[in-house]
């Protein structure tokens, strides 16, 4: 599938269809050898992750087919890929927010219990205010008075201008600002269980270790989404078509038998098509699957990794 800036609908050419019973047929009967976990897949649209939770992938699994699919494939040695299981959409991402864990409170040791410290204002440093604006000097006898500079001008050294003291932005002239580690609250998320200040103490599982709120965030598919693929209502299939994703120029996978990160680099195959995916369009479609057709795939790189 090329790439298109407006989703497009079609119909299913049969080369489509053909791919999609071929690896059904291959689920259906066991002939596939079990590859691993997807972490990602780098699109033309942007980036779809599954990421890990509670130390396990969330993308769906992938197999390797035991049945040549395009002469690509055959050319290269290759066969095609399986989407496993049921497709379940796309995970929501934790995304990280401004305010602080509610789970993981400790006494702040930085403001002493008071929510105040020392400003820190750039050019103030506790004093409450900052240099401002060049004046002339108003000192006895110097440029104010006289025009010209005083050599023996206490208040200028003999400079003839002076500085103005503006107050600071900061600290509002009272030479103190609000705590920025509790920001005034008296407690500080350590990020830690319980709000242990030894880093050596389990991370907090609400926030893990990030010592902030999480927030979970849908990926949207249709950010994703590259075309529309229409097929006729059957009396043995009643799909409403699938959505194409894509097109993916990279993906990546988590070993079963390694746990390494194995990750692979897509080609066009000799219609030019690359690889995309094939998710259902209805959450009412049977049978909610979900298909990796066309593109030619080649390994790229093995990098050891376990999931957090």
């Amino acid at each position: 599938m090329k790439t298109s800036t407006k989703p497009e609908s079609s119909t299913m050419t049969p080369e489509v269809r053909s791919m999609i019973d071929l690896r059904r047929s291959a689920e259906q009967r066991g002939h596939y050898s079990p590859l691993g976990r997807l972490v990602y897949l780098l699109t033309d649209h942007g980036r779809i992750e599954f990421p890990a939770q509670d130390g396990e992938w969330t993308g769906p699994d992938l197999a390797l087919t035991e049945m040549k699919y395009s002469q690509d494939a055959a050319d290269e040695g290759q066969t095609g890929f399986l989407v496993l299981g049921q497709w379940t959409g796309l995970p929501a991402l934790r995304k990280l927010t401004s305010e602080p864990c509610p789970k993981c409170r400790h006494a702040c040791d930085l403001c002493d219990g008071t929510g105040k410290k020392q400003c820190e204002g750039l050019d103030c440093g506790g004093r409450g205010w900052i240099r401002g604006a060049w004046l002339v000097c108003p000192g006895p006898g110097c440029t104010k008075e006289t025009g010209n500079f005083n050599p023996e001008c206490k208040e200028c050294g003999g400079a003839g201008q002076i500085r103005e003291k503006a107050e600071c932005p900061m600290c509002k002239g009272t030479k103190l600002m609000t705590c920025p580690r509790c920001r005034g609250t008296l407690k500080f998320s350590t990020g830690r269980t319980g709000g242990a200040i030894d880093y050596h103490a389990p991370e907090c599982r609400f926030c893990d270790g990030t010592g902030y709120q999480c927030a979970m965030q849908k990926q949207d598919v249709k950010i994703f989404t590259n075309a529309t693929l229409v097929m006729p209502r059957t009396r043995q299939c009643g799909a409403k078509g699938f959505l194409v994703l894509g097109p993916i120029r990279a993906f990546a996978l988590s070993d079963y038998q390694t746990s390494d990160v194995r990750i692979f680099d897509v080609s066009p195959d000799s219609a030019g098509d690359l690889l995309v995916l094939l998710v259902p369009r209805g959450a009412r479609q049977r049978p909610h699957k979900a298909y990796l057709v066309g593109g030619v795939v080649r390994e790229r790189e093995v990098r050891a990794a376990v999931p957090a």
